[in-house]
Order: structure tokens, then C-alpha cells, then sequence
């Protein structure tokens, strides 16, 4: 199994990507790629985060979706919510 990187996902910042929920799939924003400090011991990854914003509307849960971005994909990502900014709900996959 090949592991993701933050380069396969470059391309995709400031896009709509498609989230494969029920009963319909949703469209969220990548807004940006965050890189993270190695982990000690750890060399086979460089860690980072990606970073989606949505509709308030639509609320997803602490859970793993199939994301439609990047290369190789659709991706299962574990999204986390992270506090809303106004009207506008932010989630984010972390990959160590």
C-alpha cells in the first residue's frame, strides 16, 4: 500500500472535492496543507494535515469518508470538526 503524501494533494488546495456520505455526497473545500515536525523514529512519512471547510448545513462526524482528490484517489480520510468559523464548519484529516 502506498502512503499519501502532502504532494498528492497540492494541487487540489483552494478546490471543491467530493465526500462520499449518505444519503448524498457532499462538497468541501481543501483550503490548505499543513506540514507537520518529523516524529522522532518515525522516517517512512513526512506528517501533515489537510484542512476542509463547508456549509454549516452540512455537519459531518468524527469519521472516516472516502474523499475524491488527490492522487490515486478517492482516499478514505478520518475528519475530525474543528471549531466552526462563523457560518462555515472546518474539519481535518491527519496523517502522521
Amino acid at each position: 500500500m502506498r502512503l499519501v503524501r502532502p504532494e498528492d494533494f497540492q494541487p487540489w488546495v483552494g478546490r471543491r472535492v467530493r465526500v462520499d456520505t449518505a444519503p448524498a455526497p457532499v462538497d468541501l473545500l481543501l483550503v490548505r496543507i499543513e506540514r507537520m515536525p518529523p516524529i522522532v523514529g518515525a522516517d517512512f512519512r513526512e506528517p501533515f494535515s489537510i484542512l476542509f471547510e463547508g456549509s454549516w448545513l452540512v455537519l459531518l462526524l468524527d469519521a472516516t469518508y472516502w474523499f475524491d482528490c488527490g492522487r490515486a484517489g478517492p482516499h478514505p480520510f478520518h475528519v475530525t470538526q474543528l471549531i466552526p468559523q462563523g457560518r462555515t464548519r472546518r474539519y481535518q484529516a491527519i496523517f502522521t
